[in-house]
């Protein structure tokens, strides 16, 4: 017979270690973030050993990515939240930098154009 493959724990767990010596070259903060990097591949093993056409270590990449796209998107609609709920509390006629456009007051009124007659002249210094 031929030699047994290893469940996907134990492969996980194999290729965990073989970062062990690079993982200790790492900077404090960045241990903790592969540590971070591989928690979700452990939460998705089950998912993983159906994917026998892989390598383990291509499985244990896609949970690690998967969890983060799920962190992005959530990400993304917070921000799309909040943007909207700014659009929806600024005054009426104030851009999203809180700026009026320009040619406008307070009431949206055009305030380009100005009334240059004065009293019957024309303003060219001539009286009559």
């Amino acid at each position: 017979m031929g030699r047994p493959l290893p469940s996907i724990t134990m492969a996980f767990l194999q290729e965990k270690e073989s970062f062990t010596r690079s993982r200790r070259a790492l900077r404090r903060s960045d241990q903790l973030v592969l540590d971070d990097l591989f928690a979700p591949a452990r939460q998705h093993l089950s998912a993983a050993a159906y994917a026998a056409h892989s390598l383990p270590f291509e499985s244990f990449l896609l949970a690690m990515l998967i969890e983060e796209h799920k962190h992005v998107l959530q990400l993304r609609s917070m921000v799309d939240d909040l943007l909207a709920d700014r659009e929806r509390r600024l005054p009426e006629g104030l851009d999203a930098a809180g700026a009026r456009p320009e040619g406008t007051d307070a009431n949206g009124t055009g305030t380009d154009v100005i009334d240059t007659k004065v009293s019957g002249t024309s303003g060219h210094g001539t009286n009559g």
